[in-house]
């Protein structure tokens, strides 16, 4: 059993926290963030710092969790992989492509597992529609469209490079595309609206914003023989895919997205084997990002 610490323990981290309890062969031994006040909810059986760099002078730990402002994450992940310990990190991977190179030439020199928090991509709904989509199902697929409505604002990075790296990250999955062609749109700090264009992938339409009436989390996928919607924000019947007029929901049971990226991670520390979302992964959705991001502001 692997020894884990989590470095950031806000919102999300808690989400973190809470999941690997429910998992067994999870060892998540220490916590750390800044304000040591915030963690009194936590039980004993946690070690808890308030500084990251404490964590280097423990001799137990296999890998770390970073879910810190994304501004650090670059800093936090190479010092650990020079240290011999593998690296899960939340998305976004890090703030530019040269930050990029450097974490992925440090992470093929360690030879430790690196992997990407992007939890989409282990959604069951997901997984289904990237099997029917290989299957032909849809037939063509004409567009796909993600909405991101009422998420939360942060401060070191805008709204496009912290909500974009999903559907970034589910349309890399799905469709692997190695060219855009073409970007569109307006992208501000708390909102944005982008029409993007690929070489052999259909076309991608990416709306976030901080404010709306409702909370919105969508994907829709239209093609020549159908289509699909993924609506995160219902309790059941989250896939709905129509087909001649006629709407039906596929019978998946699915399970947490989070437990299954947390799973992954520890899987592929057991085994060695390379993550879903690994380095090289992290390195396209960020250059991704960063075209898009530079041909828009």
């Amino acid at each position: 059993m692997k020894t884990l610490a989590l470095i950031g323990v806000g919102r999300w981290g808690k989400n973190i926290v809470s999941t690997f309890e429910k998992i067994p062969s999870a060892r998540l031994k220490y916590l750390c963030t800044f304000n040591l006040e915030s963690l009194k909810s936590f039980t004993d059986s946690y070690e808890k710092v308030s500084d990251w760099r404490e964590l280097l002078q423990k001799s137990d730990i296999d890998a770390v969790i970073i879910a810190t402002p994304p501004s650090t994450h670059a800093e936090i992940g190479t010092t650990f992989l020079r240290k011999g310990i593998s690296v899960f990190v939340e998305k976004p991977m890090v703030l530019d492509v040269s930050d990029a190179g450097r974490l992925k030439a440090i992470v093929k020199e360690s030879g430790k597992v690196f992997m990407v928090g992007y939890q989409y991509l282990f959604n069951d709904n997901v997984a289904y529609l990237k099997k029917e989509i290989e299957r032909g199902s849809f037939g063509r697929i004409l567009e796909v469209t993600n909405e991101h409505v009422l998420s939360s604002s942060r401060p070191d990075v805008d709204i496009f490079w912290d909500e974009a790296s999903h559907p970034l990250s589910i349309f890399q999955h799905l469709f692997n595309p190695q060219k855009l062609v073409s970007a569109e749109g307006e992208i501000q700090h708390n909102s944005a609206s982008v029409h993007v264009t690929f070489e052999d992938a259909p076309p991608l339409q990416i709306i976030a914003s901080c404010f709306g009436p409702s909370k919105i989390r969508k994907m829709t996928l239209r093609g020549e023989k159908g289509s699909a919607v993924i609506d995160e924000t219902l309790e059941r019947k989250k896939l709905a895919v129509v087909k001649d007029g006629k709407t039906s929901y596929p019978e998946i049971s699915p399970r947490q997205p989070l437990r299954n990226e947390l799973e992954h991670f520890l899987h592929c520390l057991e085994t060695g084997e390379a993550p879903l979302s690994d380095v090289d992964f992290g390195c396209r959705i960020t250059e991704w990002l960063e075209v898009i991001s530079a041909r828009l502001k």
